[in-house]
C-alpha cells in the first residue's frame, strides 16, 4: 500500500482546525507563524464562502493577512524564545472588540506548543462572556482523523451540554463529517432529505453544520449516526458512555443504492420509523440510473469490466469499491490507503477483495495504474495526468483541481448514487 502524496496530505493539526471551522459563528485563532494559516484559511473559505470578492482591503488586519478565516498570532523567532503572551493578548483583545463570534477556539501550532504559555489563563483574562475552546497540543505527527476527533472531544468537554434532557424521539446527531470532505455541503442536504422522508430530524452535524446551541443539545438525540467511522467512532463511544445514547456505525459512507438502503433501513429499525417513502424514492432513483446504464451497455458493453482505481481511507475504499463492483460490474485495479492508522473497515475491505480474488489491489501503486477511471483527489489526478496516462479522473476528495461547485453535490445517498452513475458513464465516453 503506497501513500504517495504525503507532502499534501493533511495531518492532525489540520484536522483540529477544520473541525472547529465547522462550527458556525466561531473564530479559530492559530497561535503560531503566519505560514500555518494560509492553507487552512483558503480551504475553509472555499468550502464555506465568507468573502464575496477578492479585495486587498478586506481583512487587512495583521491577524487575518487578507484572508477571512483562521486568524493567527504570526509568531517569529523571538516569540519562541520569550513567549507568545504579548501577541496572543493583542490578538484576543482585537477579536473581542472587533469580530462577532459565539465561540473562540485557540489552537497552538506544533512549534508554539513547546513554548509553554498559559493559553487558558491568558484567554480567561480577556474573553469573559463568550465560550472558549483551547487545544494546546495538536499531535502534529498523527493523521487528520485523529485531529478531528481531538477537536470534537474538546468541544464536548468545553461547552456545557444539556445532560439532564430527555432524548427526543426520532432525533439524531450526525458524527464524522468534516468541512474537509469535498462535498460536505451536499452530503448534509442529502442526509437531511433522506432522513426527513422517514420522519427523522437531525439535531446536529457535529463539526460540519452546527452551532453552540445544537452542540449543547447533543444529549437530546435518540441516536448518534457515524458517517465516516475514522472521524466519528471515538466520539460516538464517548457520548454513549456519558449519556447512554446508542449509535449507528456505518460500514463506510453510504455510497450507492444498496449501501444507502441498508443505512436508512438500519436507522429506521433502531428508531422504529417508517421507511416506505424512502423506499419509493429509492426505486425511482434505481429506475432512472438503470435506463442510462442499459442504453450505454447495449452499445458498448460498458461499464462492466472497466478497471478502476480509488484513493481514500479504508471505509471510503470499501464504500466506493463495493458500489463500483457490485452495481457496475467494474474491476478494482489499485486501491491507495490514506490515513492508514485509522483502520476502520480494513477487514471488511480485505474480505471484499478476497471474495473477488483481487487482494493484490491493495498492494498496487496507484501512480502506476492503467485504470480507465481514477477516483481520487485533484492532486493525485493531476499527478497522473502529468505522466501522460490516458484515463478519466473523478474527484472524490480535497485538494481539488479547482472546479467551482455552484450546485451542492454529493456522492452519498440516492442523489450521490445518481451522480456517480453520471460521472462513470461520462468518464468512459470522454
Amino acid at each position: 500500500m503506497s501513500c504517495y502524496s504525503d507532502s499534501i496530505t493533511p495531518d492532525s493539526f489540520s484536522g483540529i482546525v477544520f473541525a472547529l471551522e465547522g462550527v458556525s459563528r466561531s473564530i479559530v485563532l492559530i497561535n503560531g507563524p503566519s505560514g500555518c494559516k494560509y492553507y487552512h484559511s483558503a480551504v475553509s473559505d472555499n468550502q464555506t464562502l465568507r468573502q464575496y470578492e477578492f479585495d486587498p482591503f478586506n481583512y487587512s488586519e495583521k491577524w487575518y493577512f487578507g484572508q477571512p478565516r483562521v486568524p493567527c498570532t504570526y509568531l517569529d523567532s523571538d516569540d519562541y524564545i520569550y513567549g507568545s503572551t504579548d501577541k496572543l493578548t493583542e490578538a484576543l483583545e482585537f477579536l473581542r472588540d472587533n469580530a462577532p463570534f459565539d465561540l473562540l477556539c485557540i489552537v497552538n501550532s506544533p512549534g508554539a506548543a513547546l513554548i509553554g504559555d498559559d493559553l487558558r489563563g491568558i484567554a480567561g483574562r480577556i474573553i469573559k462572556e463568550k465560550s472558549v475552546v483551547i487545544i494546546e497540543t495538536p499531535d502534529f505527527s498523527r493523521d487528520i482523523c485523529t485531529g478531528y476527533e481531538t477537536a470534537a472531544a474538546a468541544l464536548l468537554d468545553s461547552l456545557p451540554l444539556n445532560s439532564a434532557a430527555r432524548s427526543q424521539p426520532n432525533t439524531v446527531n450526525i458524527l464524522g463529517l468534516s468541512i474537509f470532505h469535498k462535498y460536505f455541503a451536499g452530503d448534509i442536504l442529502e442526509l437531511r432529505r433522506l432522513l426527513e422522508l422517514c420522519g427523522v430530524t437531525v439535531n446536529c452535524f457535529l463539526c460540519a453544520d452546527c452551532d453552540i446551541d445544537t452542540i449543547r443539545r447533543i444529549p437530546e438525540a435518540a441516536l448518534n449516526i457515524v458517517i465516516h467511522p475514522e472521524y466519528g467512532m471515538k466520539t460516538a463511544r464517548c457520548l454513549k458512555e456519558r449519556y447512554g445514547t446508542p449509535f449507528y456505525l456505518c460500514d463506510g459512507p453510504p455510497i450507492g443504492f444498496s449501501a444507502t438502503e441498508k443505512f436508512i433501513g438500519g436507522i429506521c429499525t433502531a428508531l422504529g420509523c417508517d421507511s416506505s417513502l424512502f423506499r419509493r424514492e429509492s426505486e425511482r432513483a434505481r429506475a432512472r440510473a438503470y435506463a442510462y446504464i442499459s442504453q450505454v451497455n447495449s452499445l458498448t458493453g460498458l461499464p462492466k469490466g472497466v478497471h478502476f482505481a480509488v484513493e481514500g481511507t479504508y471505509s471510503e475504499l470499501y464504500a466506493y469499491t463495493s458500489f463500483l463492483v457490485r452495481y457496475f460490474g467494474m474491476i478494482p485495479e489499485a486501491l491507495s490507503v490514506l490515513n492508514e492508522g485509522s483502520d476502520c473497515c480494513k477487514e471488511r475491505l480485505q474480505a471484499l477483495l478476497n471474495g473477488l480474488a483481487l487482494p493484490q489491489a491493495l498492494d498496487r501503486d496507484l501512480t502506476e495504474t492503467d485504470s480507465e477511471l481514477v477516483f481520487a483527489s485533484g492532486n493525485t489526478i493531476a499527478k497522473l495526468k502529468l505522466r501522460r496516462h490516458m484515463f478519466s479522473g473523478i474527484e472524490i476528495s480535497l485538494p481539488s483541481l479547482g472546479y467551482i461547485d455552484v450546485i451542492p453535490k454529493t456522492h452519498i445517498g440516492l442523489q450521490g448514487a445518481l451522480m456517480l452513475t453520471e460521472q462513470v458513464l461520462n468518464g468512459l465516453a470522454f
